[in-house]
């Protein structure tokens, strides 16, 4: 029955308004998830935007850095160009070119380039790269030294060879200095006699003193250690001991493309061997752990292309024949009409008898001998602070138990760029060798050779035609650096046996060759 006061057949409102709510309800929930999806994506496109702003200014800052880096390299090829690199520079406005969509400016020793140590070129590059309408600078600065075509402290062109028992410190000269320790380098072979060499070894067990001309140390003080370092010299498994970071590196060096050296290896750069095996020895754990080597201390082995280099004769007779700053020596010496400083074997021992017997003078400048000399008495060419270069056309030999001193004054840069020893060899060999100490048989092909108990203390750069020889117990100091060419004949580059060699690194006397400039340090500037 119908229910009262509702007309039969009349149908309730109240499902519908019940619709009317769910609906509303829906759509409220629509609304809130597209302003949700809204509020979500205008989010992640202003991340999207930051992140590709993020990443548009990254990109420009490594473009800037990498576009430095050339600037800093067309720096080094400006002075590397320069007829005289020492005298090089810029003007201070710098130089600025346009590169890989940006551009670099460059200043050598100009503008904001200084800072680095006399002697030593001071370059510095900005550069720069366009992002979001606004320029990313970076800029860094290196310290080159000018003249110096690579920074090995002892190369020869043929085979380092490392005999007996001999000690040899390839240091840094003034701890902290740029270039730190001294590299070592062959075109040919670097060979490791027996297991008692030491090359780097740093008072291992018990603390072991050098001495050198300004007294006796520990070795260790050499490399700037203020105590000996503690550190396991035989250790069973890598890592290496870290006192490698103060040594310098194994140059396995490869002369450029057209040139050939021959290795007993067969490899076109320098094998590094042990006793009379001729098998590569691939790196400084093999060196030291598979061959025994314990008492062998370099940071790592690596190959380079290094340039040959040679000293012209013509350029030193020039020299000391134009030197006439022995003239009053000379004359004392029983040679009055001479005023230049090119000597026969005659003259110059005259003279250091003279010198001998008159402590306190001595020699000046370039000095050029015809022939070869042998230092057969304890001679001091140039004084505790001379400036004197000795070159031989011919050999030179320093007699048993007697020394050789030829130093130079180190506060200035001339006396760290004047060469300390040039032994060129005579223009023509001889037929029939000269037997000299130590077993060598010399021809005048320009080799030094250092008799038993000898010493030579000099600074500069050494540099030989034909290799030196070090026989037992003699001794080196030396600041500066080696460099021993090959004339053809079969003698090894340089041989140490029982003897000990200090060789403190000095870039500068590189630049006797005059050739490049090599970075020494580089820094990012804030």
């Amino acid at each position: 029955m119908p229910e009262t006061g509702r007309p039969y057949g009349e149908r309730s409102e109240r499902p519908l308004a019940g619709r009317a709510g769910e609906r509303g309800q829906i759509m409220l929930a629509l609304l809130l998830a597209a302003i949700l999806i809204t509020v979500i994506s205008v989010s992640l496109v202003g991340i999207m935007n930051t992140d590709l702003s993020h990443a548009s200014i990254q990109y420009a800052v490594a473009r800037s850095y990498y576009i430095a880096q050339t600037g800093l390299e067309e720096a080094r090829a400006h002075v590397f160009a320069a007829a005289d690199p020492a005298a090089d520079a810029t003007p201070a406005a710098g130089m600025t070119v346009s590169y890989g969509g940006g551009e670099f400016t460059y200043w050598i020793d100009a503008g904001p380039a200084t800072g680095c140590e006399p002697g030593l070129k001071t370059l510095e590059a900005l550069g720069q790269a366009a992002a979001l309408g606004r320029r990313i600078s970076t800029r860094l600065r290196a310290c080159a030294a000018p003249g110096v075509p690579v920074l090995l402290a002892l190369f020869g062109v043929s085979r380092v060879e490392f005999q007996g028992a001999s000690r040899t410190y390839l240091a840094p000269y003034g701890v902290g200095s740029p270039g730190g320790g001294g590299n070592l380098g062959s075109f040919s072979e670097i060979n490791f006699a027996g297991n008692d060499v030491r090359l780097n070894a740093l008072s291992e067990d018990t603390t072991d003193l050098v001495t050198v001309r300004e007294g006796t140390f520990a070795d260790y003080t050499l490399f700037g250690f203020p105590e000996r370092p503690q550190y396991n010299p035989t250790p069973t498994a890598e890592p290496t001991p870290w006192i490698l970071g103060v040594a310098g590196d194994l140059v396995k060096a490869q002369p450029p493309a057209g040139l050939l050296v021959p290795t007993p290896c067969g490899s076109p750069h320098a094998c590094v061997t042990v006793g009379n095996n001729v098998t590569d020895v691939p790196g400084v754990a093999a060196l030291r752990e598979a061959n025994y080597l314990r008492h062998v201390y370099l940071r790592r082995m690596r190959t380079e292309i290094v340039p040959p280099l040679s000293l012209d004769p013509a350029l030193f007779q020039s020299q000391a024949e134009q030197n006439t700053a022995n003239a009053a020596l000379n004359k004392l010496a029983g040679f009055p009409m001479k005023s230049d400083s090119r000597y026969s074997l005659m003259e110059l021992y005259r003279i250091m008898v003279y010198l001998v017997n008159h402590p306190g003078q001595y020699l000046q400048g370039t000095i050029y001998v015809d022939g070869t000399l042998n230092a057969f008495r304890t001679w001091d060419l140039g004084g505790p602070s001379g400036n004197v270069t000795l070159v031989v056309a011919g050999d030179l030999i320093i007699g048993p138990q007697r020394t050789l001193t030829i130093r130079h004054d180190l506060t200035t840069v001339s006396g760290h760029r004047t060469p300390g020893i040039i032994v060129l060899g005579a223009p023509q060999l001889r037929s029939y060798p000269i037997p000299s100490c130590g077993g060598q048989r010399l021809t005048g092909s320009g080799r030094f050779v250092m008799c038993e108990g000898s010493t030579l203390v000099a600074d500069g750069l050494i540099y030989t035609a034909d290799g030196m020889t070090i026989t037992p117990r003699a001794s080196v100091d030396q600041v500066g650096a080696m460099y021993h060419n090959n004339r053809g004949t079969p003698n090894p580059g340089f041989t140490t046996r029982d003897a000990t060699v200090v060789l403190r690194f000095d870039p500068l006397a590189l630049a006797a060759f005059g050739k490049g400039a090599a970075l020494l340090s580089w820094e990012q500037l804030p």
